[in-house]
């Protein structure tokens, strides 16, 4: 007679106010925070990024994919920072993804009836991929929502797939830094889950776009969900960052903190007297031109497509966030109402650093509840 209070009881402690800590590791910086939730309302309870160590960055220089030795440095010595702020995170249960490509992300139209069926189609079309061996990568699939359907027995499926041994090695790395991995998620997810926490109508659709170092992925989000997701390989923030290190001999953390300390004084850096900053500007002028052409296509084709809503905004998140003026020349360009993505933080543990940043990191924390 009391098995049912009981269970109550103990689902009060499985449905806590806080999320999870997400970690979003990429090889020029880890982001983390943990997600407080009252009611509809969010805030990052605590936040914390990591950057390179200076010894890390000839190694990050070297171009290598993040599973080559040289980031796995660079990583390594970011996670072994971030165990210098376990006190701040309340809980050890962590959920990651890794940036810079390190994830493949595809989306398939399959004929299938159910979620078996769907597995089994996912699996033949990745069969089809010559170069892809299952064997050697961690694969997960999802069906997106069902405004995807196009005709009976077929459905949409996101796929995401991981180099199995690098997979291994972060998550025994941050184990040892005192966290607990219990989910490696996808860039698109996570993107979905933290524009639901800041748009003002539930069921209002936007795109997210996340400015990340090695490419930009545009998601269109819908009521937590990834309804769509296009990646811009070509289109990373790199494309400022590198061309910059290498024209002042700094490295790319050190032209991405002279951004953002240009972002927080609020100065136009076209209208700089600094010989530096204006050359900034010159190279971000022209990466958000491209960028704006492609996000331009991309609605051209949600529009034609008619996945579910149209999107109502543009939120914008990543590292390349913190480039001044960004928002505004976006939305000059695009034509739809553009601001940072952004929620309320309980205190400062990184103090300086824009809310922008820890995007990803919040939609990682949110899936706490989703497995309550």
């Amino acid at each position: 007679m009391f098995a049912k209070p009981i269970q109550r009881i103990t689902n009060l402690f499985k449905n806590p106010r806080l999320g999870w800590v997400g970690l979003d590791i990429s090889r020029n910086a880890i982001h983390m925070a943990q997600v407080e939730k009252l009611g509809n309302q969010y805030t990052l309870d605590a936040r914390w990024t990591a950057f390179p160590s200076a010894a890390s960055h000839a190694a990050i220089a070297n171009g290598d994919s993040p599973g080559e030795p040289g980031p796995q440095r660079a990583m390594q010595s970011m996670i072994e920072q971030a165990e210098k702020a376990r006190s701040l995170f309340s809980l050890s249960a962590t959920a990651f993804t890794i940036g810079d490509e390190a994830i493949d992300y595809r989306e398939f139209d399959v004929k299938a009836k159910d979620s078996e069926g769907l597995d089994q189609a996912v699996e033949s079309e990745l069969e089809k991929e010559s170069s892809f061996d299952f064997e050697a990568n961690l694969v997960k699939a999802w069906e997106l929502p069902v405004t995807r359907r196009t005709t009976e027995n077929r459905r949409s499926a996101a796929v995401v797939s991981a180099d199995y041994a690098f997979t291994i090695w972060l998550g025994e790395m941050v184990t040892r830094a005192g966290y607990t991995p219990e989910v490696l998620d996808a860039i698109p997810c996570a993107l979905a889950r933290s524009a639901e926490m800041v748009v003002a109508v539930p069921e209002q659709s936007c795109l997210m776009v996340h400015l990340g170092d090695a490419c930009t992925t545009l998601t269109q989000a819908q009521q937590g969900l990834p309804v769509v997701t296009r990646v811009l390989s070509h289109h990373g923030f790199e494309n400022v960052l590198l061309p910059l290190g290498r024209e002042f001999a700094l490295s790319p953390t050190e032209v991405y903190l002279l951004i953002l300390k240009a972002s927080q004084a609020s100065q136009d850096i076209q209208h700089s007297s600094s010989e530096l900053l204006e050359i900034v500007s010159e190279y971000q002028v022209r990466f958000v031109h491209s960028l704006a052409a492609e996000i331009y296509r991309t609605l051209e084709y949600l529009r034609a497509e008619q996945y579910g809503d149209d999107p109502t905004e543009i939120l914008v998140c990543g590292s390349g966030s913190v480039m001044p003026k960004v928002c505004e020349q976006l939305e000059q360009l695009v034509e739809l109402p553009t601001q940072r993505w952004t929620i309320p933080s309980s205190h400062e543990s990184s103090p300086g650093l824009p809310a922008s940043l820890y995007a990803v990191a919040a939609g990682l924390s949110a899936i706490a509840w989703e497995r309550s």
